[in-house]
């Protein structure tokens, strides 16, 4: 792990120099005082990771990390501030840092780059032809779920241009919008070695609002059918992550009533443990969409949704109903326990 510090104080860089060389596999690459110096050295060493003062004494260390993220080599950044606020904290981690210390926390520093460490080393350890797969699929998943998102926003501008502004056109647009920052900025965590933050999440709330930002692009001859049970237990999980399975879900079972049909969507409490999500229709069946390689069976959006479910500690299957169809069942767990 190379690691290049940049920092004015000239004893802060001889401390935090001390206290990384003496971990196992971490080499400092240079150890430098301002903004200029610091670009003079990405341009002849590619380190790993960049540790700099958030007040640098050629100015704001906002202008390095905006330069850094241009690079090809994409380092990670820990900003060390004098005396932090939780909102200087927000503007740092929102222009690109990957980590916020304050103070002179050499051990938090020492930690960061540890757990840095330990990724880079986790991913290393798949194979060069599997890495490629995993980022081609990655990539692929990406551009599907943007792509939905830019649909629902595209028919909203359209809708006003026919129809004339009309606010809950606009609000649909915005909410899609909303919708492609929040899965941006989890891909950016993930693009630069972390992992998304769990957090308790309301399931029938991004139900409804996926419903929403999706409603207008469900075919008028499928029939939505909506129902949120009361007092649900928050699901642990990624907002970003459940709003990509919902409308994964929602499109491939529209997918599968070209000729129409009825789209049920429920969210029920299944055990004090787990909330579940059911997304059925009355389309092909299971049998006929393997056969034809359809969205039920195959589709890149059942693949985004079997990821998030399993990084999220869920369960996810699909059964045929008995009247036709298939019903997707997605439980996610109350608690950071795994389903079984």
């Amino acid at each position: 792990m190379k690691v290049l510090i940049v920092d004015g104080s000239k004893e802060r860089r001889r401390d935090l120099t001390v206290a990384l060389t003496e971990l196992t596999n971490v080499v400092v690459q240079g150890a430098v005082p301002d903004v200029r110096s610091a670009l003079s050295a990405l341009a002849t060493v590619s380190p790993d990771v960049v540790v700099t003062e958030a007040t640098l004494p050629d100015g704001d260390g906002t202008y390095l990390i905006e330069r850094i993220r241009r690079l090809h080599c994409m380092p990670a950044v820990i900003v060390l501030a004098a005396r932090g606020t939780e909102e200087q904290r927000n503007h740092y981690i929102s222009v690109g840092a990957d980590s916020y210390l304050e103070g002179g926390d050499f051990a938090g520093v020492r930690a960061a780059v540890l757990g840095l460490a330990a990724t880079r080393h986790a991913l290393g350890s798949i194979p060069p032809t599997e890495s490629q797969r995993l980022l081609g699929r990655m990539t692929a998943g990406v551009v599907h779920d943007y792509n939905n998102y830019l649909h629902v926003a595209d028919v909203m501008l359209e809708l006003i241009t026919r129809q004339g502004l009309q606010p809950e056109l606009l609000a649909s647009a915005r909410a899609a919008l909303d919708a492609m920052q929040r899965l941006n900025a989890t891909l950016l965590t993930y693009a630069r070695g972390g992992v998304p933050m769990t957090a308790p999440v309301d399931l029938g709330t991004v139900v409804t609002d996926t419903l929403a930002i999706a409603r207008r692009v469900i075919p008028a001859r499928i029939d939505l059918q909506l129902e949120i049970a009361e007092n649900l237990r928050p699901v642990i999980g990624v907002r970003p992550e459940l709003e990509q399975v919902v409308l994964n879900l929602v499109i491939n079972a529209c997918d599968a009533m070209a000729a129409g049909g009825k789209l049920e969507v429920r969210v029920k409490q299944c055990t004090p443990q787990a909330v579940m999500l059911e997304v059925s229709d009355t389309g092909i069946g299971l049998e006929a969409s393997a056969s034809k390689s359809g969205p039920v069976k195959a589709g890149l959006g059942l693949t985004i949704v079997r990821s998030v479910v399993a990084r999220q500690g869920g369960a996810l299957r699909f059964v045929s109903r008995p009247t036709g169809g298939t019903t997707a069942s997605v439980m996610l767990p109350t608690s950071t326990t795994a389903m079984v």
